[in-house]
């Protein structure tokens, strides 16, 4: 099963999330993980790496995309072994539009979109949404409100709620500001860590596998 990450926009959080849904899966429930960096930032990757010798056990490997194994990525018959697996392959994309990504989207069993409610997240969303429906892939979608408020009212929360529910699923429990997620790592979750996803991925994991 394939479960890609993605977005247009940058800065909502999409990599600190997909290591929080990769350390979820591992730890509560019987999925075995395995992600593979597609942002040549990296920043899974270089987590995953500065925690490998950590104390603690690893939760799962992390691969990253370079220039010397892109190609695999284009690869239908590779895809379609990881689409096939029983395994959970974990795609972290980059935050911006790429070309060379667009075959691991179209081979996505789900696509998680985390989103916010600025005016430039819309815009942004949206047009990650009509490439998506360019390219016609046929992944489940569901979004993900990310980095919100508890406090805060948002103006646009009625229009993009109800625009994305006509393309995929909004998660209804969103995913609170919290400073103990800025000290996430791919060991494991903190109490006040797993407190601040525990509905929302609870929510997910419900859709995913319709248990």
């Amino acid at each position: 099963m394939i479960i890609t990450f993605a977005n247009q926009k940058g800065g909502v959080g999409k990599t600190t999330l997909a290591i929080a849904f990769a350390n979820y899966l591992s730890l509560f429930t019987e999925k075995k993980v395995n992600v593979i960096d597609f942002d040549f930032q990296r920043s899974f990757y270089r987590q995953w790496s500065e925690d490998k010798d950590s104390k603690g056990a690893n939760l799962y490997e992390v691969e990253k995309i370079s220039e010397e194994n892109i190609h695999l990525t284009q690869n239908e018959k590779i895809l379609m072994q990881l689409k096939e697996s029983e395994e959970v392959i974990l795609f972290d994309t980059a935050g911006n539009i790429q070309n060379n990504y667009t075959q691991v989207l179209q081979y996505s069993d789900a696509i998680i979109i985390p989103y916010g409610y600025s005016s430039v997240t819309m815009m942004s969303t949206v047009l990650f949404l009509n490439l998506l429906k360019l390219i016609k892939v046929k992944a489940k979608i569901y979004f993900i409100r990310n980095n919100m408020r508890k406090d805060d009212s948002y103006e646009l929360k009625p229009v993009m709620d109800a625009e994305f529910n006509t393309i995929g699923k909004v998660i209804g429990s969103s995913v609170l500001t919290r400073k103990c997620m800025l000290g996430i790592n791919t060991k494991g979750l903190t109490y006040e860590q797993k407190l601040a996803v525990k509905e929302t991925f609870d929510e997910l994991i419900y859709h995913l596998w319709e248990f």
